[in-house]
C-alpha cells in the first residue's frame, strides 16, 4: 500500500463495553502526568589479564568510571559469579550467584547454509559446554521470510536446544546473489567480437548488464541489512528487561556493509552526480519518528544507533562467523561463486569484493567489540569462542552511578571504565542512550509490528471489518476482545484511570509496509465497571480508522497492545480481506458482524456511518456497538449488522438465517429488522437484525446467512463462525 494512504490510518476511540452486556457509560477523566525521571546506570565490567584470565581480587577503589569524559561516583560495586561454586572470598564478600543466559541467534540471512550445516556439530558441542556450567540458552532464528522466530525458549536440555540449533537453515540463495557482482565470460567475448548495431553487429550491451546486475545485487544487500537491524532489534527489546548483562551469541556470515559497496560502485551504479550518502542507504523501523530521523539514512548511521540501543539495555554481542574468512582474502582458497575466478568479466575488481566481505566481518567486529564482547573468526574460532564465553559468562563486575541530570534526555552519552593496576584489558559497554519513554515504547512497537510471534505477553482478540463507504474506499473497523485478568491486574488495583497504548501496522503483503497510527487507550476503572467485569472473561475495545483507499485484495494488519504499569505488549496478526465489488456480476454478502444495539438520542451524522468521535455504528435511534468475539449467551436480542453489495437498483432483500452445529442444520433464527439504508453511491444495502438465539444450544455453531436476489434470482451465501456460551 503506498505509503500516503497509510499516513490516513487515524484511530479513534470507543469507551469499553462488556461483551453480551449494554455498554458502561464512564465519565472522562484527565490522564495522571508524570516526570522521565534518570534511572541508576549498571555498568557491567569483564576484567582480564595478558593470558585472559578474568581477575577476581579487585575492589571498589581499583576502578574508575566515567561519563563522557566527567569522573563519576560509583554508587555500588559488585563482584558477580555466575558459577555454582563458591570463589575464594574477596576483601568484599563472596560475589553473588546469578543464573546465567546465553541467547543465541542464527542469522539465516546472511550466513551460507552449507557452511552453517558444516559447522552445526561444532556449535552443539561449544553450547553444551555453557550447559556445563548452568546456563541457560535461548536459541532464535533470523530468516527472509519469517523474520524473527523463537526456536527454543531457555533450557537447559541439551536435547532440545541441539534441536533448535539442527532447526537453523542457513541461506541457500546468498552465494547466488553474488552472481550478480559477475558477467559469464562468454557474454564478454560475444560483445567483443560483435560489432555495434550502427556497423551491423549484434551490439550486446555489456555495460547495461553489468548495470543491471550491479543494481539488483545492491537492492538484495540493502533488503538483507534492513531485515538484519529489525530483526535483532526484536530480539534485544524481547530480553533487554532482563536483570544484568544480558550476551548474545551471533552465528552470522556477516552483516551487509552499503557503505562499503557504495564506495566502490558509487559512479558505475548510481552515476557521478549521485553522492555516497544517496547510495549507502536503508531504513530503521522507527514507527512514529520518535528519535526524530525519518525516512532512509546512512547504513553505518543505522547500525551506529543499533549498537547504541544494546548498549542501552547492557546487551553484549559475541560474533561467530562459521565461514573461513581466509577463503574471502586469498585468491587461491575463494569458493566457486565469491568472488569470481579471473576468466568472468567481473563488475568489480577482485580486490573491491574483497573489500565488500570485509566491510560485512567489519560490521561484525563494531557490534561485538562496541557492546563489549567479541568476534571469532579464521581457523582457531571455535577455541577462541570456549575460553572467552566461558570466562565471560562466569564473572563479571558490576558498578553503578547515578546521572547529574535531574531527568532522561534521549542522547547518546559515553561510559569509560578503568582500572588503576596496568596491564588489564576491560570488555565494558562504551555508552548509552538515556531513552525517554516515548522513544523506548516507540521501538518496543516498531520490534512488535516487525516480528510480532515473539511479544505475546498480552493475549487478546480482534476483528478487523473493512467497513464499505464507496469504490474502493474503507474504513478499518478493529474491534478488540481485552482479557480481563491481563487487563486489571494487582498493579491497576486502585486506579480510576489505566492507559494503555494501541498501533497499527498495514501490509499489503508486498513488503510495502507502514504504521497507520498509534492512540492511547484510557480505561476508565469506575467502581460500577469494576463489578461489572467480575464475572466476565473478556470486554470489548474497539477503534476504527479514517477512510482509506484500499486497492488490492489482501491485508495483513498487526495489532500492538501495549501494557505501560506492566511494560508489557501483546500482537494479534489479522488477515483482512477486501471485497472486489465490481467483478461480482450479482449480489454479494460483504460483512457481517454481531454486536449489541442500544436505544438512544442518536449523536449526530448520517445514518450507518461510524462515529469518528466515540467508534459506533450510527443508526436511527441509537448506536450498534460491535463485539470483539462472535461468543454471546442464548438471547433473543443478538444484533447482527450486515452489508450487502448489489450491482443492480435498490433491491428488496430478505436473507435467511440458518444454524448449523457438527454440521448439522439445527433452526431457522427467527429474525427482525430494525434498521436499514441503502448507499446509492456504493451500492450497498447496510442493515441491523435482532436475531433470536434463545433455544440454541451451548457450544461452537455456523451461522449460515442465505440471500437471494430478487432480480438475477441467484442465491450467495455467508457463513459465521460463532460461539454460544
Amino acid at each position: 500500500m503506498k505509503k500516503h494512504a497509510l499516513i490516513l490510518l487515524c484511530l479513534c476511540l470507543l469507551m469499553p463495553n462488556i461483551l453480551s452486556s449494554l455498554p458502561q457509560k464512564q465519565e472522562d477523566m484527565q490522564p495522571e502526568k508524570h516526570e522521565v525521571t534518570v534511572s541508576l546506570v549498571l555498568v557491567d565490567a569483564v576484567v582480564s589479564d595478558n593470558k585472559g584470565n578474568f581477575i577476581t581480587n579487585l575492589t571498589k577503589n581499583d576502578f574508575e568510571l566515567y561519563e563522557d569524559g566527567k569522573k563519576v561516583p560509583i554508587n555500588s560495586f559488585e563482584l558477580i559469579s555466575f558459577l555454582r561454586e563458591e570463589i575464594e572470598e574477596t576483601e568484599m564478600r563472596l560475589a553473588p550467584v546469578r543464573e546465567g543466559q546465553l541467547f543465541v541467534i542464527f542469522d539465516s540471512i546472511n550466513t551460507i547454509k552449507r557452511v552453517l550445516e558444516k559447522n552445526k556439530p561444532k556449535i552443539v558441542d561449544r553450547l553444551n559446554s555453557l550447559l556445563s556450567i548452568e546456563k541457560e540458552i535461548m536459541v532464535c532464528e533470523l530468516s527472509e521470510k519469517e523474520g524473527m522466530q523463537l526456536l527454543q525458549p531457555l533450557s537447559k536440555d541439551r536435547t532440545l536446544i541441539a534441536q533448535a540449533v539442527n532447526k537453523a537453515a542457513g541461506n541457500i540463495w546468498l552465494e547466488r546473489e553474488a552472481d550478480h557482482l559477475t558477467t559469464p565470460s562468454i557474454l564478454g567475448q560475444a560483445a567483443r567480437e560483435s560489432a555495434p548495431r550502427a556497423q551491423g553487429g549484434s551490439g550486446f550491451d555489456v555495460e547495461s548488464f553489468k548495470m543491471s546486475n550491479r543494481e539488483i545485487y545492491h537492492y538484495f544487500a540493502r533488503q538483507r541489512f534492513e531485515k538484519t537491524i529489525n530483526g535483532l532489534l526484536a530480539v534485544m527489546n524481547v530480553i533487554k528487561d532482563y536483570p544484568g548483562r544480558k550476551p548474545i551469541l551471533l552465528i552470522s556470515g556477516g552483516i551487509p556493509s552499503l557503505t562499503a559497496f557504495a564506495s566502490f560502485g558509487i559512479k558505475k551504479l548510481f552515476g557521478d552526480n549521485v553522492a555516497l550518502s544517496e547510495a549507502a542507504t536503508a531504513k530503521m523501523n522507527d514507527p512514529f519518528n520518535i528519535l526524530k530521523k525519518p525516512g532512509t539514512r546512512r547504513g553505518e548511521d543505522i547500525l551506529n544507533d543499533f549498537i547504541r540501543f544494546a548498549n542501552s539495555h547492557n546487551i553484549t554481542f559475541y560474533a561467530l562467523d562459521p565461514d573461513n574468512y581466509l577463503s574471502y582474502v586469498m585468491e587461491d582458497m575463494a569458493y566457486e561463486n565469491f568472488p569470481r575466478s579471473g576468466k568472468d568479466i567481473s563488475q568489480f575488481s577482485a580486490d573491491e569484493i574483497k573489500e565488500l566481505k570485509r566491510g560485512e566481518l567489519a560490521n561484525l567486529n563494531a557490534l561485538a567489540e562496541d557492546t563489549g564482547g567479541d568476534a571469532f573468526m579464521g581457523a582457531k574460532k571455535f577455541n577462541n569462542f570456549q575460553k572467552v564465553i566461558t570466562r565471560d559468562l562466569s564473572y563479571c563486575y558490576e558498578l553503578s552511578f547515578y546521572p547529574s541530570r535531574k531527568k532522561a534526555d534521549g542522547k547518546y552519552h559515553k561510559i569509560e571504565v578503568k582500572v588503576r593496576q596496568p596491564g588489564i584489558k576491560i570488555l565494558a559497554r562504551k555508552g548509552y542512550v538515556d531513552y525517554t519513554d516515548e522513544q523506548s515504547e516507540s521501538l518496543l512497537f516498531a520490534s512488535a509490528s516487525y516480528n510480532p510471534s515473539l511479544f505475546k505477553q498480552i493475549s487478546f482478540e480482534a476483528q478487523v471489518v473493512p467497513f464499505i463507504q464507496g469504490k474502493n474506499r474503507f474504513i478499518l473497523w478493529v474491534n478488540m476482545a481485552l482479557p480481563v485478568k491481563s487487563i486489571l491486574h494487582e498493579e491497576s488495583e486502585g486506579l480510576r484511570l489505566k492507559k494503555m497504548k494501541l498501533s497499527i501496522t498495514i501490509d499489503d503483503l508486498a513488503k510495502e509496509r507502514g504504521v497507520a497510527s498509534q492512540v492511547d487507550i484510557p480505561i476508565i476503572l469506575t467502581p460500577s465497571f469494576r463489578k461489572s467485569l467480575e464475572r466476565a472473561r473478556y470486554f470489548g475495545f474497539n477503534t476504527c480508522s479514517q477512510p482509506l483507499e484500499l486497492k488490492k485484495s489482501e491485508y495483513l494488519l498487526i495489532l500492538a497492545l501495549f501494557d505501560e504499569i506492566r511494560g508489557q505488549i501483546g500482537t494479534v496478526e489479522e488477515m483482512v480481506k477486501i471485497p472486489v465489488m465490481d467483478k461480482e456480476e450479482g449480489s454479494l454478502i460483504v460483512n457481517a458482524v454481531f454486536g449489541n444495539k442500544v436505544e438512544g438520542p442518536r449523536e449526530g451524522g448520517p445514518l450507518f456511518s461510524i462515529s469518528q468521535k466515540n467508534g459506533t455504528l450510527q443508526l436511527g435511534k441509537g448506536a450498534f456497538y460491535p463485539m470483539g468475539l462472535n461468543q454471546f449467551k442464548p438471547r433473543k436480542d443478538i444484533a447482527l449488522f450486515l452489508q450487502v453489495y448489489s450491482p443492480q437498483k435498490k433491491a428488496a432483500f430478505e436473507p435467511g438465517f440458518f444454524l448449523l452445529q457438527n454440521g448439522e442444520e439445527k433452526a431457522r433464527l427467527r429474525t427482525e429488522i430494525s434498521d436499514e439504508s441503502w448507499n446509492n453511491k456504493a451500492k450497498i444495502w447496510n442493515a441491523v437484525f435482532s436475531l433470536d438465539f434463545s433455544g440454541s444450544s451451548r457450544g461452537n455453531h455456523t451461522l449460515i446467512i442465505k440471500l437471494l436476489d430478487p432480480q438475477t434470482k441467484q442465491e450467495t451465501e455467508k457463513k459465521v463462525e460463532i460461539k454460544i456460551i
